[in-house]
């Protein structure tokens, strides 16, 4: 693991599926085409917004999914040039400069993280709102979400509030039999 490590919570309890933070992060970013570097599932369903389960117990829940900035990332090892890299604050980023859009690190993600930018031809991905960050303010989705469902923070600090809260909450992260060491967990 980096010496730090950002990290995120998301609330499935409170998320509404309302895709804030899938439109906001697309018009920030200003993420080209039909691209997006995040999108909302719908938990048990393959069709967004059916629920599941029988009446009079049908359940609607929904889990936004992102990159997960791992500490063990599949697409930084399976990047033929280091386009792929993990920066000294444990994101995950692409040098559009060096990448050659190969996809091998789509390919290798088990979150689908890695999108083509049929643009330029290179690849891209959610970045956790570094410049954000560097500034010292929480990612756009964060900051964005109506539901709160979301919260940001340093998982390399036991003692911060994510942290705390991960353990209070027995937050989990999706698919952590992958051995990539998720940095996206889930209430």
């Amino acid at each position: 693991m980096s010496e730090k490590q950002y990290a995120m919570i998301i609330d499935t309890t409170r998320c509404i599926g309302c895709q804030t933070c899938v439109v906001c992060c697309k018009i920030n970013h200003q993420i080209p085409g039909d691209v997006s570097w995040n999108r909302v599932e719908t938990i048990g369903s393959k069709v967004m917004y059916q629920p599941t389960g029988k009446y009079p117990n049908p359940v609607l829940a929904f889990r936004p999914v992102l990159c997960n900035h791992c500490a063990n990332p599949s697409c930084v090892k399976n990047c033929p040039t280091g386009a792929m890299h993990k920066d000294t604050n444990g994101i995950v980023s692409v040098n559009q400069e060096i990448c050659i859009g190969c996809g091998y690190c789509n390919w290798a993600c088990p979150y689908n993280a890695p999108k083509m930018d049929k643009v330029k031809n290179v690849m891209q991905k959610c970045t956790f709102c570094m410049e954000r960050i560097e500034k010292g303010e929480v990612p756009y989705c964060v900051e964005a979400c109506p539901g709160k469902a979301r919260i940001f923070g340093l998982i390399s600090d036991p003692n911060s509030e994510l942290s705390k809260l991960i353990a209070a909450k027995h937050a989990q992260p999706l698919y952590p039999q992958f051995g990539t060491v998720p940095s996206v967990y889930y209430i």
